[in-house]
């Protein structure tokens, strides 16, 4: 993830050179104000895909400036005042200052003096650093307009152009497969960590802190309630087998798909749930099986053809459901967890991929970040060499 901020530009002014005889000529005070007449507006024509917001980058810039410096005769010479690099994590940092001048026919000339900085993975770092401290020098240098409809630079007043880099990890906090998921949560510290970037002063649901302490909270919450409902399952586990053998009239559990006996209202709201397309359906039969004193009957669960209880069950088809208003990426990510155990549904999980055109979509994976295509190719091979190895096994011990 690479970031870039630049500092408003300065600007100085020096009369014509000593080794110039062309004072005849316009001064290049009157030809700026003509290039600044004949400039046009600058939209946010670039789109950042990642983040997902417009931007106006450096050769909109250029584009918009080209023809009215060549038809004034005015040209720019860049000189780096100050170059210091730096190390952010596993992002190579770049800080400069740099000053372009402007130069009349008359060999006058005016100086914008603007900062850049820029940090990068490999070697862009200092390129982008250029573009950043050139993009603000033409910007407030010419005062080129900007969108209809707005008096001022965007990319300052938006909420767009006052992005830190933390903001990109909270974008990415707020959806739900990260917010409810404790190794996406650990994967994000580590990242975040590597950024240099824990520090970060952040707006978490109780007002101001930093990434990593917001991090943190949510991680040891969601640990806590996963303890809170595994004691539960723990605590009532007995009661549980007791009633399932209780109404399967036998004095054990019975586990063998083939000889086990479902509960018949009970079997009817899995049934039901199976085919229930909304969260609402399925919270409207676990109601009903609960009013119904059969919530830990025992069935054959629709999902697995196993002997299974109805709550556990329908507490599973429940989280299979979207939420409203879920992100179809989210959605997606969930429905492919709930099947990552197993060949088919991942096969599946990639076929519905390439359909949704999801296949490049990059969602959080090991402390990485990558494609799904690559997510479930991988995921693919290793469930097929894993079957393979069990064959294999099966034929040594035969």
């Amino acid at each position: 993830m690479a970031t870039a901020t630049e500092a408003p530009a300065s600007t100085t002014a020096e009369g014509p050179t000593s080794h110039t005889q062309n004072q005849d000529r316009p001064s290049i005070y009157e030809l700026m104000a003509l290039v600044m007449n004949d400039v046009r507006d600058v939209g946010k024509n670039g789109f950042n895909n990642h983040h997902k917001y417009a931007f106006r980058g450096v050769d909109d810039f250029i584009g918009a400036l080209a023809q009215p410096l060549r038809k004034h005769g005015v040209f720019m010479m860049t000189e780096i005042l100050d170059f210091e690099t730096s190390v952010r994590g596993s992002m190579n940092a770049v800080h400069l200052r740099v000053a372009f001048h402007f130069y009349g026919p008359a060999g006058d000339k005016v100086t914008a003096t603007t900062l850049g900085e820029a940090s990068d993975t490999a070697d862009k770092a200092s390129n982008k650093a250029m573009s950043a401290a050139l993009k603000y020098a033409l910007m407030q240098t010419f005062m080129i307009p900007v969108d209809a409809g707005s008096l001022d630079d965007g990319d300052r007043d938006h909420p767009v152009g006052q992005r830190s880099p933390a903001d990109a990890y909270m974008e990415r906090l707020q959806k739900p497969a990260v917010w409810n998921n404790v190794g996406a949560l650990t994967a994000m510290h580590a990242e975040a960590k590597a950024d240099g970037l824990l520090e970060a002063e952040v707006h978490g649901p109780n007002g101001k802190t930093t990434l990593e302490k917001l991090i943190v909270s949510r991680g040891t919450a969601l640990k806590q309630e996963i303890a809170e409902r595994e004691q539960r399952k723990a605590t009532e586990a007995p009661a549980v087998a007791a009633q399932i053998a209780a109404e399967t009239g036998g004095g054990t559990v019975v586990v063998d798909p083939a000889s086990f006996v479902p509960h018949p209202d009970g079997q009817d709201f899995a049934n039901q749930a199976a085919l229930a397309t909304s969260r609402e359906a399925v919270e409207n039969i676990r109601s009903n099986a609960g009013t119904d004193g059969i919530g830990n009957s025992g069935v054959l669960a629709p999902d697995s053809g196993q002997p299974d209880v109805l709550s556990a069950y329908l507490e599973r088809r429940v989280a299979e459901l979207a939420p409203e208003g879920e992100d179809p990426v989210d959605g997606f990510v969930r429905r492919m967890r709930n099947g990552w155990r197993e060949l088919g549904p991942t096969r599946m999980a990639l076929a519905e991929a390439k359909q949704k055109g999801l296949l490049t979509t990059v969602i959080p994976f090991d402390n990485d970040h990558l494609m799904i295509k690559d997510v479930l190719g991988m995921r693919i091979k290793a469930l097929e060499e894993q079957a393979a190895q069990a064959n294999a096994g099966e034929g040594t011990a035969a």
